[in-house]
């Protein structure tokens, strides 16, 4: 028996649903009952969870379809397309979001909410090949208990049932479903070290190499520690490689194909030639992590921008990454300038400083290094 030929080569995928990591559709009520529940929720939720909110168009519309257009409201951005988005489209659009709201009287949505409104009974009732997997319900003004059919579609499954007006419950589930993705360490490993005159990873400043002391500080703050390599070599210490699989790219690909490996997984990133980092500014990072951001990093005063190689990033950060790839940048700090990203500042910056030069490992310590 031979294998079966693999066509495409064999990538794990993001977790997501049809347009976001976790979305939930409300249908059953009124579209404008449904907007103004969500608005609601989205506001009580606030800035710790990014979500959008689809829905269709109630007017009649144009006869004739719009050029695409970037309109720069007072308040906010509209982007207006002239042809159909089909699911990619719309997976793509929605990707740098934790959450979508989706009215499912008109969209289908992985998850549902159905809201037990009397004047949307029968209407209800001809959408329940949406309710594929209903995690709670929530009733109407004057409403006591859900429909017979609703009863029914569950088939025994007991999920919490709220009254419309109680937002701040509903929210507080909602947010109950939203889960923090794990955190993986990566240390940076893998550069030619030409300035240095020897490999960075391997010099001892704490009596062992460097790229080792790195993922000790990793080890204990994150669910999984590894080491960037530029080619794929076995680990002399115990420690799994990431080898790069974007390649020449430095660093930016470094980062790139530990995503690749696992893109469910945020990505706490060092660089090895850093001796005065410590776990205790790895932890900072992780205290401050927000992760509705696209990454959670420090400010670096000597640079006057964020750093890059002392950063948290997100899930949400590999599309984002992959995007500026495409556009022909590879530089992470650029990335971090032009993103919607948690800055943190500190009094003490030492813990940044980079030793690239026999010099500057020679006046790193005011004691003689190992």
């Amino acid at each position: 028996m031979t294998n079966k030929h693999q066509k495409h080569a064999k990538l794990i995928r993001p977790i997501s649903g049809l347009y976001a990591k976790q979305e939930i559709g409300l249908l059953g009520a009124p579209c404008g009952l449904i907007e103004n529940i969500v608005n609601s929720i989205k506001s009580t939720l606030g800035d710790e969870v990014k979500s959008v909110y689809l829905d269709a168009d109630h007017g009649e519309g144009s006869e004739q379809a719009p050029s695409a257009q970037l309109v720069d409201m007072i308040s906010h951005h509209e982007y207006r397309f002239d042809e159909k988005l089909n699911a990619f489209d719309q997976k793509l659009l929605c990707q740098q979001n934790d959450l979508a709201f989706v009215n499912a009287n008109h969209f289908d949505a992985t998850n549902q909410i159905p809201i037990i409104c009397l004047s949307k009974r029968d209407s209800l009732k001809r959408k329940l090949d949406r309710l594929t997997n209903i995690i709670a319900i929530v009733l109407d003004d004057g409403i006591d208990a859900p429909f017979d059919f609703i009863l029914k579609k569950l088939e025994g499954k007991e999920v919490p049932i709220f009254q419309i007006g109680s937002i701040n419950d509903i929210s507080s589930f909602i947010r109950s479903k939203i889960s923090i993705p794990p955190i993986n360490g990566l240390v940076l490993a893998g550069g030619k070290s030409i300035r240095m005159g020897e490999d960075k990873s391997q010099i001892k400043y704490h009596g062992m190499p460097q790229e080792i002391f790195m993922s000790e500080q990793l080890r204990s703050i994150t669910s999984q520690t590894f080491i960037s390599k530029a080619d794929k070599i076995e680990s002399d210490h115990g420690i799994p490689i990431i080898a790069d699989s974007f390649l020449g790219l430095g660093p930016y690909g470094a980062i790139l194909s530990a995503f690749k490996y696992n893109p469910n997984a945020a990505w706490l990133v060092v660089a090895c030639d850093q001796p005065l980092l410590r776990e205790e500014h790895l932890s900072v990072l992780i205290k401050n992590r927000n992760s509705a951001k696209m990454a959670t990093c420090y400010y670096n005063p000597e640079t006057n921008f964020p750093e890059p190689l002392i950063t948290l990033w997100e899930p949400k950060a590999y599309p984002r990454l992959l995007s500026f790839l495409s556009m022909g940048y590879s530089c992470p700090r650029k990335v971090l300038i032009n993103s919607d990203i948690q800055i943190i500042e500190v009094e003490d910056d030492s813990f940044m400083k980079n030793v690239n030069t026999p010099e500057q490992k020679a006046t790193i310590w005011q004691k003689p290094t190992a």
